[in-house]
Order: C-alpha cells, then sequence, then structure tokens
C-alpha cells in the first residue's frame, strides 16, 4: 500500500480544457487508496463540459481561479476555497468563469468500478443549449 505521492509520481495528461494531474490512478497503480484524486487546470474560456460518473461521487474544491459551476439544472459561481459535492451518476460540467487558470482538487470515490470513470452527455437534450438559457 502506498501511502506518500510525490508530485514526480503524479500521472499528467494533456486535455481539451488544460491539464489533468492524476494524484492516483488505480489504473496505473494497482496500490492506491479507494478513490480517484487529481489536480485540474482549466484554461480561461474552458470547460469540462456536462458529464456523470457512474456509480461515483465527486467533491471539486477551488484552488485558484472562479468557475461557473453546474450540478443538473443548477449553476453556482465557485471561487478559491469554494467546493462543490456531486452525487453518484449527477450530470455536472465545470466552466472557467475567469481571466486566470482556474485550478480545482477533485477527489471520485470509489475508484474500483466496472463502470467508465465519466460519460460525457454534452450533445445530450437538455445539457447541450442548457447554459445558452441560463439566465
Amino acid at each position: 500500500m502506498r501511502y506518500f505521492f510525490p508530485k514526480a509520481s503524479f500521472r499528467a495528461e494533456a486535455v481539451a480544457q488544460g491539464r489533468n494531474e492524476w494524484i492516483n490512478y488505480p489504473e496505473y497503480d494497482e496500490n492506491v487508496p479507494g478513490l480517484f484524486a487529481a489536480r485540474a487546470t482549466i484554461k480561461p474560456g474552458m470547460g469540462h463540459d456536462f458529464h456523470l460518473h457512474p456509480g461515483r461521487e465527486e467533491i471539486i474544491y477551488v484552488l485558484q481561479g472562479e468557475i461557473e459551476q453546474w450540478v443538473e439544472k443548477n449553476c453556482s459561481r465557485l471561487s478559491s476555497g469554494d467546493a462543490v459535492t456531486i452525487p453518484a451518476d449527477c450530470v455536472h460540467a465545470s466552466f472557467n468563469a475567469g481571466t486566470e487558470d482556474a485550478v480545482l482538487f477533485v477527489v471520485l470515490a470509489p475508484a474500483k468500478s466496472d463502470a467508465p470513470l465519466g460519460i460525457d452527455v454534452s450533445d445530450d437534450e437538455p445539457w447541450n443549449a442548457l447554459r445558452n438559457s441560463a439566465p
């Protein structure tokens, strides 16, 4: 069992909206706690569009910047020090609402599951038009 995760051990990946640095990712390391954890960076004007995590809960803590956070059809602006909890199977999205990188600490649990980590629903109704109809 690993207890310590130096930043040199993080698995970094470039994604369309910025960068994910996975602190632990069970697919690549069998000796991790029962959760996923990552530091996610979202560039200005970008976002992690509407998606869900089958059978997994999530918490997002804003380390830096400001995000437009959606949980189902509810939206709130979150800034450094704010957090959101997302129930399993709940559609959500995070968009950078500021002019600097938004940096998030993200935790999902449980890690082990036969379900995919995430399912993109951004092209499905009502999610494909929800941001355009928001006040």
